[in-house]
């Protein structure tokens, strides 16, 4: 029996974890076998065939539990298809995006070893309210550019649905499980021998 997938993130204010709960939900969505985990909670990585992997971006950088879940478990991710997302942009302006790709893969490069099959940026929540330490001063300081932003929520429910859907047909084909499943206007099919089938 495959084992399951991995979906592991780390998280500020838990926006972070709520995209890699749908990201799950649309797999077991695709009858997959697949598990979430912050990265700090993590124990055992032997026991996963694939990982998808997610963080927010804060201030250009990545949070440090990202960064020490990657040492901790590099010779187990090294060996695993895995995939990586990074929530940043928070007014969803292009060139948020670009910048937020810019600073992570940046980031990315003190671990030349992590090779992922796809990166993807995407549209992050902002609360002042629950800023933690040191990011908070950010909201505070009379130059900064977040003194006074309001709580926004851009992340795209629907890109993050199809990406996840492209994992899940890369994934069916790297290990060659019946059924490859694929969306049609929204739509969950999955291919078979008698014809495509519309999944409830």
């Amino acid at each position: 029996m495959l084992r399951p997938i991995l979906v592991a993130y780390s998280t500020c204010t838990g926006s972070t974890g709520e995209v890699a709960e749908f990201i799950a939900g649309e797999f077991r969505h695709a009858g997959l076998d697949v598990e979430v985990a912050r990265m700090c909670d993590l124990n055992d990585f032997r026991r996963y065939s694939a990982a998808i992997l997610g963080a927010p971006i804060y201030l250009g950088k990545l949070p440090a539990e990202t960064g020490d879940f990657l040492k901790r478990y590099r010779s187990h991710i090294a060996l695993l298809p895995t995939w990586f997302y990074a929530l940043g942009p928070i007014r969803g302006k292009p060139w948020e995006y670009r910048n937020a790709r810019e600073h992570a893969l940046s980031w990315l490069k003190d671990f030349p070893w992590l090779e992922v099959e796809n990166f993807k940026i995407f549209g992050g929540r902002f609360n002042p309210k629950q800023m933690p330490f040191p990011y908070n001063l950010a909201t505070q300081l009379p130059a900064s550019p977040l003194k006074g932003h309001p709580m926004t929520d851009v992340r795209n429910w629907k890109d993050i649905r199809a990406w996840a859907s492209s994992i899940e047909e890369e994934y069916c084909r790297r290990y060659n499980i019946e059924g490859l499943t694929m969306r049609l206007n929204g739509e969950l099919i999955r291919k078979g021998g008698l014809g495509i089938q519309v999944s409830a």
